[in-house]
């Protein structure tokens, strides 16, 4: 009787040893195979993303300049320690001459209204004039406030988590480039799209040459008080090109502010997962509420400085 219980005893102890056993072996595969997808040949690339959002924003910034939108200097600097913003600056002037010309293209677009039949198709020119000054406007003012902006945001960044890998770091930057490149393409699209149609269905009867028709239908606001010349017709048709990306890069920019703003959530909500089912001290649930709380005061400095161009997106 004493032999049966000894050998069931060791029955037992064997097939608990080779349960542990396929645990063990499970888990070490599991680390294996995460430790082998995060070993990628490492090239400068990996090393050249700090996981900032100042360095991730940076390209949707700089098409925003080329449009004349959002004239702060220091944009391609390392830290946000390189951000200024001057009205000595060619970008200042670049879009004070911007804002002058919309001005004036507004007033050639009052003055045809007013000479012509009052109806939802003569007033939208000036909704969409108004719309875009209203929002250049409101960017050349958060153009001042952006260096003091990304300081706050770097100081909220530093208390976060760090990543784990260069994978991670280059995320946000790439997933902000691949969304700005893709609206953007689809912006663009629609826009060559609506000139084919007005080239084959408006304008092209009015004028011989099919060119010529459309730049002067496209600016027929100009042709109303001075003569047609291709020179005016095509400072037209850049004016229209600058408003139409204006009017796509409001939407853009404030999706690129969000997602900056939710990787912030992101990254603290997967340092809590790590640690909910661990005994942790109290003195960290005081820092992870204080984190928290230090991310819901910078997305309500961000509303305050975006406010006008939500409303105008809207």
């Amino acid at each position: 009787m004493r032999q049966l219980k000894e050998r069931n005893r060791c029955n037992r102890s064997v097939r608990h040893l080779k349960i542990q056993g396929k645990i063990w072996l499970k888990n070490l595969k599991s680390g294996l195979d995460q430790i082998r997808e995060s070993q990628v040949r490492g090239t400068r690339n990996n090393f050249l993303h700090d996981g900032s959002f100042h360095e991730a924003v940076a390209p949707v910034l700089a098409v925003a300049q080329c449009f004349c939108l959002m004239p702060v200097s220091g944009i391609g600097a390392p830290t946000y320690r390189g951000l200024s913003f001057s009205r000595r600056s060619w970008r200042f002037w670049y879009s004070s001459l911007y804002l002058c010309s919309t001005s004036v293209d507004l007033a050639f677009s009052i003055r045809r209204v007013a000479h012509s039949v009052l109806d939802v198709r003569s007033v939208e020119p000036i909704v969409f004039h108004v719309s875009i000054l209203i929002a250049s406007w409101q960017f050349l003012n958060l153009a001042q406030l952006w260096p003091g902006l990304m300081r706050h945001w770097a100081a909220v960044e530093r208390r976060l988590p760090g990543y784990s890998c260069c994978l991670q770091r280059a995320r946000p930057a790439r997933r902000l480039k691949m969304v700005a490149f893709v609206l953007l393409a689809v912006s663009l699209m629609e826009h060559l799209l609506s000139i084919i149609s007005v080239v084959y269905y408006d304008f092209c009867p009015r004028r011989k040459d099919p060119v010529e028709s459309y730049l002067h239908g496209t600016s027929a606001q100009l042709f109303e008080v001075f003569p047609y010349s291709n020179w005016l017709a095509w400072l037209g048709k850049i004016q229209n090109v600058l408003l139409t990306f204006g009017w796509s890069y409001m939407d853009i920019f404030l999706m690129m502010l969000g997602m900056g703003l939710s990787e912030m959530l992101a990254r603290l909500n997967r340092s809590l997962e790590q640690q909910v089912r661990q005994p942790m001290p109290e003195a960290y649930w005081t820092w992870s509420r204080t984190l928290y709380r230090s991310i819901v005061e910078l997305i309500r400095e961000v509303d305050d400085a975006v406010s006008g161009i939500m409303l105008i997106s809207f």
